[in-house]
């Protein structure tokens, strides 16, 4: 099965760019609906925030994959990494990511900050004219500033989609990670905006943009959890279960009969099991690892003596865990911090 596709970020940082135009406004008292320059930045910002995150969407991702992230032998596949870095930029996804972090981390950078100029040009150049983008750019460069941290929460994230495979739980996981880490940044901002400059020109906004990011991490993080709940309830080992045969009886006596099982395009087989094997049961891909478990039951009826699937577990219960319990930590800590500043009173 292939790795998780990117999440495009256009949308998130579209968001994240349309509340931060808003916040920026709103700090030197541009009050949107009657102000040129409030209106401008409310407007453009988006814009430009979403077509860089259109232009990094497919420049990162796949990290800690371990090689599954692009090991479907095309020209971007982390077996064929080394000699495309060798030779120039890799395309695919994560082509800034194989490079390494430093570098990812400075290209980030790099086009955030050529984001902010953009938007300083075109914002100054409609208000004063091609004269005002050279100013513009400068003070583009400095307003960028303080997206870098912002967008990386979401990078960060992002980076994450693809070292999972598609469909599986932690690739679920992954993905509402990118939406729950863009929900974390348009909160705090609002609430740490409130909490720098003061109370907001429209309170009641400012506390409806901040609830409802609040909202949908503490809805995302319920998901995790149930998430991991389900993880932990699953087998250590593969077990039979059902009558005749003793409960809980272990697999591999008797006759054999392969179970296949998909594994990177091709039917492999799972292992070695007694009885004919009948059905094939729930399929359960946790994303990380490529061990397979399987559950049979042995009915009690006239045919007891043969086994069906109940359960096909693909995957690394301890790694599927532990990478559930890092997305539920990173949750937790958003939420205490935006309930940390949303005691400050909103008037």
């Amino acid at each position: 099965m292939s790795p998780d596709p990117p999440v495009s970020l256009a949308l998130p940082f579209g968001a994240i760019g349309l509340v931060g135009g808003w916040l920026t406004a709103d700090s030197y008292h541009l009050e949107p609906p009657h102000n040129l320059p409030g209106i401008l930045l409310a407007a453009v910002t988006p814009v430009v925030a979403a077509l860089l995150g259109s232009y990094l969407t497919r420049r990162i991702g796949g990290v800690g994959s371990g090689g599954s992230a692009a090991s479907d032998g095309g020209p971007g596949a982390a077996g064929d990494a080394g000699p495309l870095l060798a030779t120039g930029w890799p395309e695919g996804p994560g082509r800034w990511t194989r490079r390494g972090p430093l570098v990812a981390s400075l290209l980030a950078v790099w086009a955030i900050g050529v984001a902010g100029v953009v938007n300083g040009m075109t914002i100054l150049g409609i208000l004063l004219g091609p004269e005002g983008t050279i100013l513009g750019a400068a003070l583009g460069a400095l307003f960028s500033l303080p997206f870098i941290p912002a967008l990386a929460v979401v990078l960060l994230a992002a980076n994450r989609v693809g070292r999972a495979r598609a469909g599986s739980i932690v690739a679920a996981s992954d993905r509402r990670a990118v939406w729950a880490a863009t929900a974390a940044v348009i909160a705090l901002a609002a609430l740490a905006a409130r909490a720098l400059f003061g109370a907001p020109l429209a309170p009641d906004f400012a506390r409806a943009v901040a609830g409802a990011g609040l909202a949908v991490v503490a809805a995302l993080f319920a998901v995790d959890a149930v998430a991991l709940a389900r993880v932990l309830t699953l087998p250590r080992r593969p077990v039979g279960a059902g009558a005749g045969g003793g409960g809980g009886g272990e697999l591999g006596d008797g006759g054999e009969v392969e179970i296949e099982v998909e594994v990177e395009g091709r039917a492999e087989a799972g292992g070695q099991r007694s009885g004919t094997g009948m059905g094939m049961g729930e399929r359960i891909d946790l994303g990380l690892g490529d061990e397979v478990q399987v559950e049979v039951v042995r009915p009690i009826h006239a045919y007891r003596g043969a086994r069906q699937i109940a359960r096909i577990v693909r995957g690394n219960r301890e790694r599927a865990a532990a990478a559930l319990r890092a997305g539920l930590a990173r949750g937790g800590i958003a939420l205490a911090i935006g309930a940390a500043l949303w005691g400050k009173p909103w008037g």
